[in-house]
């Protein structure tokens, strides 16, 4: 099957963030070959290519991504990450599921459409930068075509979205993501005298036992509720005899709309200045949360896996960030709907060539659902 080569074409090939390994060369050669007009749009380190098949008329977009996070210890892996090991079930690889097997799926499923007959126009936008940084990605060449006066109506997102069975959940948002970086400032000594210290790591845990006290809201019908995780926390000078003079805690929080960046900066300098703890900090909001009201590309996204799956997908904003949040302030609707992530960024990722294959034809039927939704080739 189409998909299946594809997916090994791109797994073959190293593209650890944000090198794209020669992805977008092949992807490029193969989308030519199809009728798109390809671009190349550098920023800095990062490649990306945008690529169109004019049509006219609203324009649908698939936006994915060819970088990978590193592997890990390779001696750990069943198989090289990078030989895309096909054996009777599976597809074995680093970015199996994350996010080559969606790309292939989708090349596939354009090679498999009649796109001159359709209603619309198509694109593809890739990039090698969003398991990085994600500033010369997606972000830039959206920026760079809104620029030119480029419109958007549909985008579908390729990352990994399904649960527990493929396209059992599609997502029309996420949370947004707020990195923290917290240092906690104390008085080094000897830990025979207290009253001649002052102990950052016993204000660093009466600190965590509040941020984990704290019910942020409740979430909604789309949205999981705020939380919290302290990713790191550095402090001590490896003995026992020494207090040391700071803690450095690492915190993240996926916060729902019902929560703002505002609030979050608020109640954690309110603590500390209200406890008197010297401290440095500094905010990030990297991923505002987003939500893009489902309409015509949701309905027949939906009816597509309908189709495929027998059931209806669930709609919800869970997961951690993508790259959609740089298309919804152009307005687009947009739907994720990939694999599942049951195998991302861990050792031995893989994906179901049963999957891929399902994911092609709801891409298919998505393509031909929406064809019949829009009204003219006239209408932008």
């Amino acid at each position: 099957m189409l998909e299946i080569e594809l997916a090994k074409e791109l797994i073959s090939r190293k593209s650890i963030t944000p090198s794209d390994g020669g992805c977008l060369k092949f992807t490029a050669d193969y989308l030519e070959k199809l009728g798109f007009q390809n671009e190349f749009m550098p920023f800095e380190d990062v490649d990306n290519i945008w690529s169109v098949y004019d049509n006219g008329g609203p324009l649908l977009f698939f936006l994915g991504h060819v970088d990978v996070v590193p592997t890990g210890p390779e001696k750990l892996w069943t198989h090289d990450p990078f030989a895309a090991v096909e054996d009777e079930k599976f597809i074995h690889g680093r970015g199996a599921c994350d996010m080559k097997g969606g790309v292939a799926a989708f090349l596939a499923a354009l090679k498999n459409t009649d796109l001159e007959k359709l209603k619309y126009s198509l694109a593809v936008l890739l990039t090698s930068d969003e398991e990085g940084p994600a500033k010369n990605g997606t972000k830039m060449v959206i920026k760079e075509l809104v620029n030119r006066g480029q419109s958007f109506d549909y985008c579908i997102v390729g990352e990994p979205s399904s649960i527990e069975n493929t396209a059992d959940n599609i997502r029309v948002g996420r949370r947004g993501s707020v990195n923290i970086d917290i240092k906690i400032l104390g008085k080094q000594g000897h830990s025979a005298y207290p009253d001649k210290v002052d102990n950052p790591i016993h204000k660093g845990a009466k600190f965590v036992d509040f941020l984990n006290s704290i019910e942020w809201d409740s979430g909604d019908d789309y949205f999981p509720a705020t939380s919290l995780q302290v990713a790191d926390i550095k402090g001590g000078l490896g003995t026992h005899n020494v207090v040391p003079g700071e803690l450095n805690l690492k915190i993240n929080i996926r916060h729902s709309p019902k929560t703002s960046y505002e609030k979050i900066q608020k109640t954690i300098v309110n603590y500390l200045e209200e406890n008197s703890i010297k401290y440095e900090i500094n905010f990030d909001s990297n991923a505002k949360p987003f939500y893009s009201n489902p309409n015509l590309l949701s309905d027949s996204v939906s009816e597509a896996i309908k189709n495929v799956m027998g059931k209806v997908p669930k709609i919800s904003c869970s997961g951690g960030t993508s790259d959609g949040r740089f298309v919804v302030e152009t307005d687009a609707e947009i739907v994720e709907i990939g694999p599942k992530f049951e195998t991302i960024h861990k050792i031995d990722e893989k994906i179901e060539k049963k999957e891929l294959n399902r994911l092609t034809k709801i891409y298919e039927q998505t393509i031909l659902n929406l064809n019949s939704k829009v009204k003219s080739k006239s209408l932008v």
